[in-house]
């Protein structure tokens, strides 16, 4: 076969690869892992009043915009998978998506309000319901120019057809924008736990440090760190991807999107576990809330079922 040959093959529609299928398949079982995780934590946010101060409401609202962007990639998989066109309408794409991929980008900046949050509470900053409406209020500024760039883009051109990404709804400059713009509020929230690191730090050498604080900054900050290392990754590499776009076949592109997403998936998914190891409230929140399937794990079960087996013997 001649390289010209082996070209026009790579540059067939993505659609018919099997390992593009595969790939898609896998990449979209995988985010729907993280729907089932942090449905759990939104449903123990709003049922448990232990987790009802200000920043773990902050907590529960960015569960539920990390709901969204796993649910963001089940139109276009379907799309994809599909038999048909593989491609649809770019104003049903984005009244479908609008949601979706608008709390993926409120993700970026209550990561950012967390860390103000966090880093204002070491200097015992008072707040209330007034403070967590301002911190919220500031974390929806970035979806409203991400909606802002989807009316644009509907304005230039509402029925082409599109598969439905993000960059579809969006234009290829907005795209852009917004993954650039994504990757500042990444490093911004760095900042933000970079000064309570040597705010530890100072703490402890001039003995202010107390073991419930320790204890309080390290697991938070062993969770964002999760979230910023996991999405400075595939946000880097997004961005790289979009450097050197024209190098690849359309197949090629999608199977190298659809890894990147799977490794970022996996990373914010395991926030969930994390916080249930690392936070005692919310693992007593969340052992609570579904005791029903903590009770299949406890060893106090088993250890009852013994002691009733040894008593009947005797």
């Amino acid at each position: 076969m001649h390289f010209e040959d082996i070209f026009i093959n790579m540059s067939v529609d993505p659609r018919q690869s099997p390992l593009a299928r595969a790939i898609w398949i896998v990449n979209a079982s995988v985010d729907q892992i993280g729907t089932v995780l942090f449905s759990c934590l939104i449903i123990a946010t709003i049922k448990q009043k232990r987790l009802h101060n200000p920043c773990q409401i902050l907590v529960g609202i960015y569960a539920f915009c990390s709901l969204l962007t796993k649910l963001q990639i089940l139109l276009p998989f379907f799309v994809f998978i599909l038999p048909g066109s593989g491609k649809i309408p770019r104003i049903v794409c984005a009244l479908v998506q609008i949601l979706p991929i608008g709390g993926c980008q409120n993700v970026f900046t209550l990561m950012f309000v967390i860390g103000i949050d966090r880093m204002l509470g070491m200097y015992s900053f008072k707040n209330g319901k007034k403070y967590l409406i301002i911190l919220y209020s500031l974390s929806l500024s970035f979806p409203l120019v991400f909606l802002a760039y989807v009316i644009r883009s509907l304005i230039q051109n509402p029925f082409l057809q599109v598969q439905c990404f993000s960059q579809d709804i969006l234009g290829v400059d907005g795209r852009s924008i917004i993954l650039s713009a994504q990757l500042v509020f990444n490093f911004l929230t760095l900042g933000c736990y970079v000064i309570m690191f040597f705010k530890l730090v100072y703490d402890h050498k001039t003995g202010k440090m107390c073991s419930i604080r320790k204890s309080i900054y390290v697991s938070l900050a062993i969770i964002m760190g999760i979230q910023i290392f996991g999405y400075m990754f595939s946000l880097t590499a997004f961005n790289l991807l979009n450097l050197i776009y024209s190098n690849f076949t359309d197949e090629q592109s999608q199977i190298i999107k659809c890894i990147i997403n799977i490794a970022s998936s996996l990373s914010s998914s395991a926030e969930v576990p994390a916080m249930f190891i690392v936070s005692s409230e919310h693992r007593l929140a969340m052992k609570e809330e579904f005791s029903w399937f903590f009770r299949h794990f406890s060893s106090d079960k088993n250890t009852s079922k013994i002691f009733t087996l040894t008593n009947k013997m005797l």
